[in-house]
């Protein structure tokens, strides 16, 4: 494997057990390093880091502070 897809997998813990819990990726990553933006983008989809995810968890988060407020009434 690539000594900077190897550096990029430890300085991404996120990345790395995606990897781990996914290892047939690791077929790919040696056989074609660029593959780590790719993996990247699907690790991103499977825990909900893209910017949508994050803009639902604070959507979610308003309407659940309105419902107690409401309650709190």
């Amino acid at each position: 494997m690539n000594i900077n897809v190897i550096s990029q997998l430890n300085s991404n813990t996120y990345l790395k057990k995606y990897l781990r819990e996914h290892s047939y990726y690791y077929k790919n990553l040696i056989r074609n390093p660029s593959f780590i933006n790719e993996l990247n983008e699907l690790m991103r989809k499977e825990y909900k880091l893209t910017f949508v995810d994050q803009l639902d968890k604070i959507k979610n988060n308003i309407s659940l502070f309105n419902t107690f407020m409401d309650v709190l009434k």
